[in-house]
């Protein structure tokens, strides 16, 4: 993400094209100010390298690198580095009908900065980069494309600010995030594509990731990813006609005969058989 770029002064223009989304690197140079600025948009900052303030309103918010804050639409902001300090920010400027169909996201996508959580950031700052990749692209597919990205990032931001405050006083260490990525999995499994990515997403290591990953759920990775596919695909058959080439792909599966097997291996008979047994239970 760190292409060189002119240092700046001064702060960047913020005029969004009509799509609602501008990514923009703000590179600062020692001499750098900002005068106060109020926008009808919300921006969501990723921070490469610095440290400083950012005063929102009546608040001041302390940042260094690695942090991600939120500079809600319609209040009053500006951003100061440290003495000496150059930082260098990404910020998403997201315009307020990207959202409208939820009025509550501006409320529940707030962040303060996140020390140390190297989960959250990392998705953070990886759709930021889609979106730097996709910008300067004269194609049909970047307004949506850069759309998608924008409300991922507000996803991510309402999905960790909605984690209990006893799970975020422990954050930082090793065993919470893989936590958290344990109670997230079964609404994700059908996602996941490799350990080796899933451990670099969270910034651990495959031997770290391993062994609090099996004291947590008393299985490996692939096996656990299983184990949901399949329990998934069985309150499918229990409550749907769907065929079995649907659940099959909602669960993850592009080759059918994978899924049988998979299937009958952990219940012992095929999923035709489990949809007729559960039937003849009901009658």
């Amino acid at each position: 993400m760190n292409r060189l770029l002119p240092r700046t002064d001064r702060a960047l223009s913020e005029t969004l094209p009509n799509w609602g989304v501008l990514l923009l690197e703000s590179h600062h140079s020692e001499r750098f100010t900002m005068d106060w600025r109020i926008h009808d948009f919300m921006k969501v900052i990723y921070v490469l390298h610095g440290r400083g303030n950012f005063f929102l309103g009546g608040q001041t918010l302390h940042f260094k690198s690695g942090d991600v804050i939120v500079v809600p639409p319609h209040v009053k902001n500006r951003i100061e580095d440290s003495p000496q300090v150059a930082s260098s920010l990404y910020v998403c400027c997201i315009a307020e009908r990207i959202w409208s169909f939820d009025s509550q996201i501006a409320e529940h996508a707030t962040a303060t900065p996140r020390h140390s959580d190297l989960q959250f950031t990392y998705r953070i700052a990886s759709a930021m980069r889609r979106i730097i990749h996709q910008q300067p692209l004269e194609t049909p597919q970047r307004p949506i494309s850069i759309v998608s990205d924008a409300l991922r990032i507000l996803e991510i931001l309402v999905q960790r600010n909605g984690q209990s405050r006893s799970t975020q006083s422990s954050e930082g260490s090793d065993r919470s995030i893989i936590k958290r990525y344990v109670e997230d999995l079964p609404a994700k499994f059908f996602e996941e594509q490799s350990l080796d990515q899933t451990c670099h997403a969270l910034g651990v290591s495959r031997r770290t990731f391993t062994k609090y990953f099996q004291q947590l759920t008393e299985r490996t990775w692939l096996n656990h990813i299983r184990y949901l596919a399949v329990e998934y695909a069985k309150r499918r058959l229990r409550h749907t006609d769907l065929p079995v080439t649907s659940i099959a792909f909602e669960c993850g599966f592009n080759d059918l005969s994978t899924f049988y097997r998979q299937f009958k291996r952990q219940c012992r008979m095929t999923p035709l058989e489990y949809r007729e047994g559960n039937r003849q239970a009901k009658d």
